[in-house]
């Protein structure tokens, strides 16, 4: 028994002093038509809706300087839905409340914001139907939470800081020091963490691929893991290379109706807490890039030496059809005879 505890169980080095720095949550909604239609007989866009205002208002209640954002990806446009400066939910009580106004006010405030701007996307789809139902706007969703992100991590904390320092140069001691703390860490400043929560039903492989990989790129720099909730019967090759490369969590669910107690167990971890939690892992993750002329998935193709653009065949104006660099003819005649195919080595006796 003690020869397979000791292969079970093992030993977590002890924790240092952990912090509890406020933390964004971002969630993207990815509202593709044919994916919700595709499963409307599990659950409906209006549980899911339910679902993550659950989530959030837990996020909230974690600790009172959290933030969250709520970005809607439709065929026409990527939109935030929560935060939204240019108007006041809380002080505008024309409209019938959508919400129990008796709820604790930081939790009506955003729950109120993102139903109402969801209406109206619903609104204007209706008045003005879309022609492209199937494009996919993700890319541009996770482009823009990551811009959001930037600015919470970087300006606004510059601010705060600057702001700091200048209340601390005013209110020093006659001793001269300044009033800083042990850690020194100017008083007022904190340190944001982020991560990012795409849920998605759409089941075509529909999403720009180098936008999605340009994303991926500033997330891993940024160190903001992406999460990803795909309902439905197929995966995103795409959005699984998005959550492994940045050590998020990818899991598609057989059953929408739990997506609640899945968020609640899966996906509520903070990242400074998942390296002592055993998370959900992916290990069919699929790194097949996408071509640039056809947008389907190619497992040979040629790619650009000047802008690692991949196609699955040569252009007919004979260059890139991303940097519009001109091909190498030779080159070009080259590949045109076809894939080089090794010879088999003859036997030598020895």
């Amino acid at each position: 028994m003690d020869a397979i505890a000791d292969q079970v169980f093992t030993d977590v080095p002890q924790p240092g002093e952990q912090i509890d720095d406020p933390s964004l949550l971002t969630v993207v909604l990815d509202m593709s038509p044919s994916g919700w239609v595709a499963i409307e007989n599990q659950i409906s866009l209006n549980e899911v809706m339910k679902c993550l205002l659950v989530f959030l208002n837990a996020h909230l209640s974690l600790n009172n300087s959290n933030l969250v954002a709520f970005i809607a990806s439709s065929p026409r446009g990527s939109k935030f839905l929560w935060p939204n400066p240019h108007k006041d939910y809380d002080a505008d009580r024309s409209a019938p409340p959508l919400v129990n106004p008796g709820m604790y006010r930081q939790f009506r405030v955003v729950d109120e914001a993102v139903l109402r701007e969801l209406n109206e996307c619903f609104e204007q789809d209706k008045a003005n139907p879309s022609e492209h139902l199937h494009h996919s706007t993700l890319a541009g969703a996770l482009s823009m939470a990551l811009t959001y992100t930037n600015r919470i991590l970087t300006v606004d904390q510059q601010i705060t800081t600057t702001t700091a320092s200048a209340i601390s140069n005013s209110t020093k001691t006659t001793s001269g020091e300044s009033n800083a703390n042990t850690s020194g860490t100017l008083w007022g400043s904190t340190n944001y963490r982020s991560r990012i929560l795409v849920v998605s039903a759409n089941q075509d492989d529909n999403i720009r691929y180098i936008p999605v990989m340009n994303s991926i790129f500033a997330a891993q720099k940024m160190k903001v893991p992406i999460d990803v909730v795909q309902l439905g019967t197929q995966d995103q090759a795409f959005l699984q290379q998005a959550s492994d490369a940045t050590q998020g969590v990818y899991l598609r669910l057989h059953d929408p109706q739990g997506l609640i107690q899945v968020l609640a167990t899966a996906y509520f971890v903070e990242p400074s807490l998942r390296p002592l939690i055993v998370l959900p892992t992916n290990t069919n993750v699929n790194y097949r890039a996408s071509c640039f002329i056809t947008g389907k998935q190619v497992d040979i193709g040629y790619v650009c030496s000047v802008c690692l653009c991949i196609m699955s065949m040569i252009p007919e104006s004979k260059q890139c059809p991303a940097c519009e660099s001109k091909f190498d003819p030779e080159i070009l005649a080259q590949l045109s005879k076809g894939p080089v195919i090794a010879r088999k080595k003859r036997k030598t006796e020895a």
